[in-house]
């Protein structure tokens, strides 16, 4: 197969800076032949004057992105792609498609390969974004009217999947700040490589040629993830940003969760600006709920069936995989009373206070008088919470892996693929 064309990918909000970062690369960059794509041109928009050997493209929304990829890596006169993705497009998307269309698309000659995603932030709004409840619609930025997702949402799907995060308009803030902020965004994507800028100068080493990406690590890089795996980094006591791990094994009264989850709890405590997970609700024994929070919109469905709730014929062959599940079906060394069943929520945040949080919870859970009444008992208690059944398939989806299943089409990126943001049920706070 020929050597592929290596691609960098510049993702970022509408006004954090991804345009003047790419005229900064192609001003200072690494030089050689660069083809450049700009996704979500807008009529009149211009570039700076192009190097020798560069050739830009520029592509209006709703125009594919791949086929144009495919097309310049085609013909063999560029040694590196620089894209300037959409301001709504989220990069691992765009990732699976330039990966998709290598394996399936024009052919070896055609073929692109991701080098570095990076992400731009704008330094001055990025917390604000982050904590407020803000849909696209209210932006007048969404793409279609069943386009639900909030700012928040598009802001964490691009800073978790990315290998650098460009820190843009740092000249804005004060150190303390800035701390504060760099701190937060390695909390959502400990993998980033965090490169501080103003007015989109960065050294171009840092996000061109890096060779950074990876799509396994890439897909698994969230600080939830990571934390999930163990890897909970250290309270930052300067900045306030921490992350809690919230972990039980006895399912929630589902009308006393409902009721939390419809309060301010995720700001009485601190700010949560991201919690993602797991959880059980006593009376569904079958099927994990999904949790996912992105500033002040949270979104519930289902998961996908508890192993447990399986015939361990349906459980994974593959003896590394098994092995997780069985893991997940012990307790402190010993079996789990309930298999697999559990509450596995992460909470991502500034000046959280911990316990308190974990009491909110706590007291959503079954009481010991509860437990002991049994799952009949349990399956006549008030339950408000919308039914689950249409979120997998008959044969039981139990990809509840916190994996990347929730289908959107990304605009630029490539609509046959399953990527985007949780379509579930919002509650704003």
């Amino acid at each position: 197969m020929a050597d592929r064309l290596p691609v960098t990918v510049l993702s970022g909000f509408p006004g954090a800076g991804k345009t003047s970062l790419l005229n900064h690369l192609l001003a200072h960059g690494v030089g050689g032949r660069v083809g450049v794509l700009v996704c979500g041109a807008q009529d009149g928009q211009a570039l700076a004057p192009l190097p020798p050997g560069c050739e830009a493209t520029l592509l209006p929304s709703g125009e594919p992105l791949l086929a144009e990829a495919a097309r310049l890596a085609a013909t063999g006169r560029f040694d590196t792609l620089l894209v300037e993705a959409d301001g709504l497009d989220e990069p691992l998307a765009i990732a699976e498609g330039f990966l998709f269309e290598a394996e399936h698309g024009a052919g070896p000659d055609a073929a692109v390969q991701p080098d570095t995603l990076v992400t731009v932030v704008d330094a001055a709004t990025v917390l604000r974004d982050l904590n407020e409840a803000e849909f696209l619609a209210d932006r007048g930025l969404a793409q279609g009217q069943d386009d639900d997702r909030t700012v928040a949402e598009v802001l964490v799907a691009q800073i978790e999947a990315c290998d650098v995060i460009v820190l843009n308009k740092a000249d804005l803030v004060g150190a303390a700040e800035l701390a504060r902020l760099r701190a937060a965004l390695q909390a959502l994507n400990p993998r980033a490589d965090i490169v501080e800028a103003s007015f989109g100068k960065v050294p171009p080493g840092r996000v061109q040629g890096t060779g950074r990406f990876d799509f396994e690590a890439v897909a698994d890089g969230a600080g939830w993830l990571a934390a999930l795996r163990g890897q909970v980094p250290a309270a930052d006591a300067a900045s306030g940003v921490s992350t809690l791990v919230y972990r039980r094994r006895r399912p929630f009264h589902p009308q006393r969760f409902a009721d939390l989850i419809h309060t301010e709890w995720l700001r009485e405590h601190g700010s949560v600006l991201r919690s993602k997970g797991l959880f059980w609700l006593a009376g569904r024994m079958e099927t994990a709920g999904d949790w996912s929070q992105s500033g002040g919109v949270c979104r519930h469905g289902g998961a996908g069936a508890w192993w447990v709730a399986l015939d361990p014929a349906e459980w994974p062959a593959d003896a590394a995989e098994r092995a997780e599940v069985e893991a997940d079906m012990q307790d402190g060394g010993v079996p789990a009373p309930f298999g697999d069943r559990r509450q596995e929520l992460v909470l991502i945040g500034l000046d959280l206070d911990h316990a308190a949080l974990q009491a909110r919870l706590d007291a959503c859970l079954l009481s010991d008088a509860e437990m002991a009444a049994g799952v009949e008992a349990w399956a006549a208690y008030p339950d408000p919470f919308p039914a689950w059944v249409d979120d997998f398939d008959d044969d039981h989806d139990h990809s509840h892996d916190h994996g990347h299943r929730h289908g959107d089409d990304c605009g630029c990126g490539d609509p046959g693929h399953d990527h985007g943001h949780p379509h579930g049920h919002p509650h704003a706070h």
